[in-house]
Parts: C-alpha cells; sequence; structure tokens
C-alpha cells in the first residue's frame, strides 16, 4: 500500500532520515552535523547556519539571517564560521543550492562558484535551484 502525506508529520520526516543515517553508518559514511548561530542578545535570535561534513565535503544545509540584521555582514561572518568549523572537521570543499530567487549572488561573493543548475518554474515564471562549490 502506498499514502501520500500531506503535509508530511514530523514523525514520518524523522524516520526516513534514520533510516538514511543507520544505512549510511552500515556503509561507513561517516556525518557530523552541526549549527552555528547568531544570538543577538538575551532574548533574541539572529539566525544560524545548519552544515555537515562528509568524505571532506562540508555541506551546507540552511543559512537564516533575520531580517533586522540582512544587509549587515552578519550572513557573510555565519558562512565563514561554518567554513572554519568545516575545515576543522577535515572539509576540502564547501557545497551549498539556493533558488536564482535567493541568494546565488551572495554566496558569489564569498567565492562559490555553481557547479550545477536544475531549470525549474513557479507559476509560469523561471525558478531555478543552483548548485555552488566552493574550495576550502
Amino acid at each position: 500500500m502506498l499514502e501520500i502525506l500531506e503535509p508530511i508529520p514530523d514523525y514520518v520526516a524523522q524516520w526516513i532520515s534514520l533510516g538514511i543515517a543507520r544505512s549510511n553508518e552500515a556503509c561507513a559514511v561517516h556525518r557530523e552535523n552541526f549549527a552555528i548561530v547568531l544570538g543577538m542578545d538575551d532574548e533574541v535570535f539572529g539566525g544560524g547556519v545548519t552544515a555537515s561534513v562528509s568524505f571532506a565535503v562540508l555541506f551546507i544545509n540552511n543559512l537564516w539571517v533575520a531580517e533586522a540584521h540582512r544587509r549587515s555582514g552578519e550572513g557573510r561572518r555565519l558562512m565563514f564560521a561554518a567554513e572554519d568549523e568545516g575545515r576543522r572537521r577535515g572539509a576540502k570543499i564547501a557545497c551549498v543550492d539556493t533558488l536564482s530567487s535567493q541568494a546565488p549572488d551572495f554566496y558569489a561573493k564569498l567565492g562559490y562558484e555553481e557547479f550545477a543548475r536544475v531549470r525549474g518554474e513557479n507559476g509560469g515564471q523561471p525558478l531555478h535551484r543552483i548548485w555552488l562549490q566552493k574550495i576550502l
């Protein structure tokens, strides 16, 4: 029996991720997950980045900076901190993906170069998913 779940329940997403992690462990694919957060003061969260390192590659999963702190250099600071942590964990290259409507120029300014693109559309308008990499 196949069943479509929409929205995806959290427990289902976690169950699938755990299954992949167990398969990777069985194949000796080691992955180290980490997050770096930007705390602006006692209770205000300014942003953060989640990432992982496996087979000497730093994968930037998500980068977010609160609207009030954008264009202040905090995104750049978070990326550099993630790259430093990736290097510390043995990464030789960094990889990130973004949408054409989001931040490809931001990553290019940090030295990332496009290596793949899937051309798509949203509501009849072009919208591409772009993968970028940077030698660390």
